[in-house]
């Protein structure tokens, strides 16, 4: 018998490719094929240097910043580490080893390109025969700013540093009395008199538009907004069109409105432009309700799926639970009168217009409602009016457009439509708690945008990845794995498969 001598150095010749260690239904191999595809749609013209080593391609750059954002990874130096020691950042970037301070500058500049490259998950979705983006649900939350609630300044402080640094008199007391942020700003000496000037010009300005009390310094463009836990904090409003079919996100944007009143006009105009089709259906909560919102859908042809205070309470359970309170007086639309707990009928009398001094928005139309003599007759005027009170009056808000809107969220059809809005739920929460959005680093409306759209641009590809997985998953394909479990395991096989 020959005796075998093992080898000790375990040294072996050998040629591996990138991915030889990469499943071929990973997901990296998805995105790869994703932006070998769509890339030359940006067509995005790469600086060529004159001197030194050339420029890392926007291509594979773009691969990494998005897989990082797959796996949830936010920290560029992590990530520098990665590209270098892991296989499948290896396969994904082509090999390149990009510092951290590269990945940095190539993410904020090109940041631009995002929300092109979130139209082309659309695309995807579309040509994949997944979604014709028919029901589109709108919806907003809000982002807490990268600005501490104790770093802000007040419009009196604004106004004593700028006369100080314009030369006019200011007593020590004035000085004496500046928080701590604004006297920052005053004994900072590594800016000069001239940029402090801009900053509180550009302070001023953010005063003006706002017309809150205060303004961050560290990112101004943000603005103190309510909570759901009725807090108030530093933050930015975030609007958000998703498809119910494939729950991908069709837009995003980054408004500093405290409020989602009037916002459902321009996220739509995104998802239209970003999908490039108009939706048969727009979903969105009562908060959207207005004059404005129902005006625009009429001119865009878009059947808007909007409920009012009263028939969203009676859905979720919350009606008043005051029985003669206004959410149990039935408004009869034949006859345009309400008809209140004890079977009287209260007739339209009045309207008037209540102006508004925000240009932007529409002034409010008030109807009111009303029939002294039965109230005055009636039985149960104490349980119903209060002390002060003659007779009750009902009123409404809103026109021709918004009566329309109500009669129609009164049947069945349209309540089974609504009930597909939650979909647009979904995508935040997973952008919260998967993304950590809320703890990334970024300052500014527009760099925030980009950020998110970087987000929204590594969920569609999740989602699309899981479409397609889905699709490619038929019957004979799941009782054929059933069946192999069941024969592994030696367990009774009792799946129904439809």
């Amino acid at each position: 018998m020959v005796k075998r001598i093992p080898d000790k150095e375990q040294i072996k010749l050998g040629i591996k490719s990138l991915d030889f260690n990469i499943p071929n239904n990973h997901i990296s191999r998805f995105l790869v094929e994703f932006i070998d595809e769509y890339f030359p749609l940006l067509q995005i013209k790469e600086k060529k240097k004159k001197k030194g080593r050339d420029s890392f391609p926007v291509k594979e750059m773009l691969k990494i910043l998005i897989y990082a954002k797959i796996e949830h990874i936010d920290s560029m130096r992590f990530l520098a580490d990665m590209v270098k020691f892991h296989d499948i950042y290896k396969f994904v970037g082509c090999g390149i080893q990009p510092s951290e301070r590269s990945l940095q500058r190539y993410r904020q500049e090109y940041g631009k390109y995002f929300n092109e490259i979130l139209k082309m998950t659309l695309k995807k979705a579309v040509d994949a025969g997944f979604t014709e983006f028919n029901n589109v649900s709108i919806d907003g939350t809000i982002k807490k700013a990268y600005n501490s609630k104790n770093k802000i300044i007040t419009e009196k402080e604004t106004e004593i540093l700028t006369r100080y640094f314009e030369g006019d008199s200011v007593s020590q007391e004035e000085l004496d009395k500046l928080h701590k942020p604004a006297r920052e700003i005053l004994e900072n000496e590594k800016i000069n008199m001239q940029e402090k000037l801009y900053l509180l010009d550009e302070i001023k300005t953010q005063f003006t538009l706002s017309g809150q009390k205060s303004v961050p310094i560290t990112d101004i463009k943000s603005r103190w907004i309510k909570s759901k836990k009725g807090n108030l904090q530093i933050s930015y409003n975030i609007q958000s069109a998703v498809d119910y079919d494939t729950k991908m996100i069709c837009a995003i944007n980054v408004v500093q409105a405290p409020t989602d009143h009037y916002q459902l006009p321009k996220i739509v105009d995104k998802a239209i432009n970003n999908t490039n089709v108009l939706p048969r259906f727009v979903l969105a909560d009562t908060i959207y309700l207005n004059e404005i919102s129902l005006s625009y859908l009429a001119d865009k042809h878009i059947d808007g799926v909007i409920p009012d205070r009263k028939q969203s309470n009676e859905k979720i359970g919350r009606l008043n639970k005051n029985p003669y309170h206004k959410d149990y007086f039935k408004y009869l639309s034949e006859i345009d009168a309400f008809e209140c707990p004890e079977g009287q009928i209260m007739y339209f009398f009045n309207k008037y217009v209540e102006k508004t001094e925000d240009p932007e928005k529409q002034d409010k139309i008030k109807r009111l409602y009303c029939n002294y003599s039965a109230c005055k007759a009636c039985n149960c005027r104490e349980n119903c009016l209060s002390s002060t009170q003659t007779h009750k009056t009902i009123t409404e808000y809103g026109g021709s457009l918004k009566k329309a809107m109500w009669e129609k969220m009164e049947s069945d059809e349209y309540k089974e439509v609504y009930s597909r809005r939650s979909s647009v739920e979904g995508p935040f929460g997973i952008l919260k708690e998967q993304f950590n959005i809320e703890s990334e680093v970024v300052i500014g409306k527009r760099k925030t945008e980009e950020r998110l759209l970087l987000d929204a641009v590594a969920y569609n590809l999740i989602r699309l990845y899981n479409l397609k997985q889905e699709k490619g998953n038929d019957k004979e394909d799941i009782v054929d794995f059933c069946e192999k479990i069941s024969v592994q395991e030696k367990l009774e096989l009792r799946a129904t498969i439809f």
